[in-house]
């Protein structure tokens, strides 16, 4: 039979082990790289649902900057309606004579600016309600993931 010397047992085992050095290392670099593709795609989704944050939070805030201009042109109506209704009152003062036509318009525009200013605040009222639910939308949902919690106190 083949006899094996201490020189020889010596070489098997030195490369036994060494391959299993080797045979480590191959399979901790397969675990250091599916780690970092991991973190690489968790990363990516990251990115992905703050930029989705991002467009809700415009649209949001889009949406109260029209509700507030809305608000802003129903008051200069309103107060557009206001000076023609103290024009024609003072008017209807001054020529008694077409008091009754202008009476009547007056009327009218008192009770159209009447209704304006119920709109008018019925239009702050819900930009409130808007704003207040964004608030506590945020601090909910997008605080917390963004670590702006302090903007919530």
């Amino acid at each position: 039979m083949f006899k094996l010397s201490k020189v020889n047992i010596t070489l098997i085992s030195i490369l036994a082990f060494v391959s299993y050095f080797a045979y480590n290392c191959w399979q901790d670099k397969r675990l250091a790289v599916m780690r970092a593709n991991k973190a690489e795609a968790k990363y990516e989704k990251y990115i992905q649902d703050n930029n989705e944050v991002k467009k809700i939070e415009s649209n949001i805030i889009e949406a109260i900057k029209n509700g507030q201009a809305k608000t802003d042109a129903l008051r200069n109506d309103i107060d557009n309606g206001l000076v023609e209704l103290r024009v024609k009152v003072e008017s209807v003062e001054r020529d008694s004579a077409t008091a009754g036509g202008v009476a009547i318009q007056a009327l009218r525009l008192a009770r159209t600016s009447q209704q304006d200013y119920y709109n008018l605040t019925y239009a702050i009222e819900y930009n409130k309600v808007i704003i207040e639910g964004w608030q506590k939308y945020y601090c909910k949902e997008i605080a917390p993931k963004n670590g702006t919690e302090f903007m919530c106190d």
